[in-house]
């Protein structure tokens, strides 16, 4: 798949297992604006390291230099990032491509690179040869779930969780 994430002024670089930090620091963002009273996302190292491999393959979005156009550096500040990986669809046991992170930086948003990297998502799911994409999305992302209902994405299940007193 080329670089160019067809948005003008950014650019697509591919990730590797050598970027768990980074990972790790935009995962716990996600999770800090959805839930800004959750003080601890330490559990999420455990997830990064389980999850992140060869075969769970990571973009990351940056922003092209404004020094007459130049294309980014390796080094350039990393302004989004879209993490897929595998699930099973378990009514009918096909493997199916699963979002487990798109992420953008808050003064990034509204430019469409939420869009394009969604495209992409379903670009990768293609090329394997997947019949559907999936993702899970928390009920109070009020922003992403429009997103995804605009892009053709439909509630399949819903995750149901009692607390318990201990």
């Amino acid at each position: 798949m080329h670089n160019s994430l067809l948005l003008p002024g950014y650019q697509l670089q591919v990730g590797s297992v050598k970027d768990r930090a980074l990972l790790l620091q935009f995962l716990s963002r996600s999770y800090q604006e959805v839930f800004p009273d959750a003080n601890n996302f330490s559990h999420l190292v455990t997830t990064v390291k389980r999850y992140l491999t060869i075969e769970t393959p990571l973009w990351w979005v940056v922003k092209e230099d404004d020094s007459i156009g130049e294309k980014p550096k390796a080094h350039s500040p990393k302004v989004a990032c879209l993490w897929m990986g595998n699930a099973i669809d378990q009514v009918w046991g096909n493997r199916y491509s699963h979002i487990f992170l798109l992420y953008v930086r808050p003064e990034y948003r509204r430019e469409g690179i939420g869009s394009a990297l969604m495209l992409r998502a379903q670009e990768w799911a293609i090329s394997r040869g997947d019949c559907q994409i999936g993702l899970q999305v928390f009920p109070n992302n009020e922003n992403a779930l429009k997103l995804y209902r605009k892009l053709g994405y439909e509630t399949q299940s819903l995750l149901m969780i009692k607390k318990l007193e201990k």
